[in-house]
């Protein structure tokens, strides 16, 4: 059963956000940023929210925490940085003991094995990582497109050729991960899932409100949102190319333009 992230203290997003932007839109043009590393240095690492950076008496000492909700968070924590650095298949459970401070007995007593783990870190993690990412910055706007481009364009500018290296998260699963088994292509599919419908919903409003033209789709603009902005992720990840990722993206939005109504249809409605 899926973990409902309502249960969680706020733990899986900010942090995460902070290591993984994986969004897709125009950054200047030769212009770096004080932040930019070598494509070669470690992924920064990170903290979910609620969770204080473990000191190292805590992290010797999870393992024997009566705490078993801080336990399985730090394993998620853990796991999730594991898994974004290194992949499914090159993940370390011991680099994740390690890491943790937790025991191997108690890994196992929360996740029955390595691919309950991860699928854990989908649901948990990367679903309201993306959703935060994505969905929310539009949830209340009555002008998607507005809101969109400017939540693109805002993020992208901070972009670190680090960043660019590491690529989106939940794209980087599903190259590796959407034919094995495990059920993985279900856990990944509804973060999908839900990523459109808060789009098309999104949209929808939108058409109602004028600001989008009456003849779009929403669940179809859904669709090629997450589409384009995947593809742009895997660009931007494969070419390692600012000028190129740069002129994909200038594309989707201006993609996202057309989608506005004309003036006479935006005052008629």
């Amino acid at each position: 059963m899926i973990r409902q992230v309502s249960a969680l203290p706020k733990l899986v997003v900010q942090k995460a956000l902070e290591l993984t932007r994986f969004r897709g839109h125009p950054f200047p043009r030769g212009e770096s940023t004080p932040r930019t590393q070598g494509l070669t240095s470690r992924p920064r690492s990170y903290i979910l929210v609620g969770m204080n950076a473990p000191t190292k008496t805590q992290e010797s000492a999870k393992g024997r925490t009566r705490d078993p909700e801080a336990t399985r968070e730090c394993l998620l924590h853990c796991a999730f940085q594991e898994i974004y650095e290194h992949g499914y298949a090159g993940a370390s459970l011991d680099r994740i003991l390690a890491h943790s401070g937790v025991t191997k007995g108690a890994l196992y007593h929360h996740f029955g094995s390595k691919a309950e783990l991860a699928n854990a870190v989908i649901d948990e993690v990367i679903r309201p990582l993306v959703m935060e990412r994505w969905a929310d910055p539009i949830a209340e706007s009555d002008d998607p497109i507005t809101a969109l481009r400017e939540h693109l364009t805002e993020v992208m500018a901070d972009f670190t050729d680090q960043e660019m290296a590491c690529g989106c998260p939940l794209n980087n699963l599903v190259q590796e991960l959407a034919n094995a088994a495990e059920g993985f292509r279900e856990h990944l599919a509804r973060v999908y899932d839900e990523w459109r419908a808060g789009l098309a919903v999104a949209f929808a409003r939108g058409k109602a409100a004028g600001n989008v033209r009456q003849d779009v789709d929403p669940a179809a603009a859904a669709a090629f949102i997450v589409a384009s902005v995947e593809g742009l992720a895997t660009t931007m990840k494969s070419s390692r190319d600012r000028e190129v990722t740069g002129s994909a993206a200038t594309m989707f939005l201006q993609f996202l333009e057309s989608l506005r109504p004309a003036p006479a249809e935006a005052h008629a409605a």
